[in-house]
């Protein structure tokens, strides 16, 4: 099977010399196997480092003249893609040197059309609460196991394989998204084709380099809310009653009663309180909550615009 692993890379060049190389050591074939690297329009020296013949010998690069997002950044790779299957990576994400056979073995499963890979912290230990919530205990694909095929909620990109029938299938990237959710609008595009073929691959460990603070992620969450989660709803009105928008709009008053009493700056502080003074996992609560109240809070501002 030919393989086409897609790198989206953005001011990447502290990083990259130390995720590339697991990709190009891989035991997989390299008659079979495609690297295509994706620089969005980079402002520190990752165009430079990315002209070094050890990466253009075997690499096809791309450069964008302007930042365009990682959803053009995908479509810019997926159109140079020649694979059967096609893996989409980001750049602060170190593999195994068995990482892209491990996909294609589990491809040989007719039922698979899309696979997750197990994506864990490169650094130990963690010293973020925000992290250990991420990355300790069971969330996400995590609850699901590898045998269940997963829902669209979970199935992110990161580190993820997706057969190139279905991509076609499904279709491109919508490039008027950027930032967080994108992943979540092209998740459930797929899940709606292949409601039963999307699963995740626990014995598949990939390393994140590169974790967001707190602030940083809470930040993303509200641009989140303000900016494509609007867009998302207008495409598929049906996404909103999983993401708590049923609490500030609605027909369901009582909903909108609670919302106004748990997504407002008074909670909102006691609930950063919460979070500091409890260790984990006890905290995990008040970090999932500060997350939400994010991104209600930034969709309220396009209710008043």
């Amino acid at each position: 099977m030919k393989v086409s692993v897609i790198v989206s890379a953005y001011n990447a060049a502290d990083i990259l010399g130390t995720t590339l190389p697991p990709l190009l050591s891989q035991d997989y074939s390299s008659e079979k196997l495609q690297i295509i690297v994706v620089n969005d329009a980079s402002t520190d020296g990752t165009a430079a480092l990315l002209a070094s013949p050890k990466w253009t010998d075997r690499c096809e690069i791309i450069h964008h003249e302007t930042n365009l997002g990682r959803c053009a950044t995908r479509n810019s790779g997926l159109h140079a893609a020649t694979g059967d299957l096609v893996i989409f990576i980001d750049c602060d994400i170190e593999v195994g040197n068995d990482f892209v056979s491990r996909h294609v073995e589990r491809h040989s499963d007719p039922q698979v059309t899309g696979l997750l890979s197990n994506l864990q912290p490169a650094i130990s230990p963690l010293r973020q609460k925000y992290h250990r919530y991420l990355f300790h205990g069971r969330r996400g694909a995590k609850t699901v196991g590898g045998e269940t095929p997963l829902p669209y909620r979970y199935f992110i990109l990161t580190a993820t394989s997706i057969q190139r029938s279905a991509l076609e299938e499904t279709g491109e990237f919508k490039k008027e998204l950027t930032g967080y959710g994108i992943d979540l609008h092209y998740a459930y595009r797929l899940w709606k084709n292949f409601p039963e073929n999307l699963f995740y691959e626990p014995d598949i460990i990939v390393k994140q380099h590169k974790l967001k603070t707190f602030p940083l992620a809470l930040s993303d969450f509200g641009n989140y809310g303000a900016s494509n989660l609007p867009i998302i709803l207008d495409e598929f009105p049906e996404l909103g009653k999983n993401m708590g928008i049923d609490f500030v709009k609605g027909s369901n008053s009582l909903k909108r009663c609670a919302g106004a009493l748990l997504f407002n700056p008074l909670t909102r502080g006691v609930g950063r309180l919460l979070k500091a003074l409890f260790p984990s996992p006890i905290c995990n609560p008040f970090i999932r909550y500060l997350m939400v109240d994010a991104v209600v809070t930034g969709y309220r501002l396009t209710l008043k615009s």
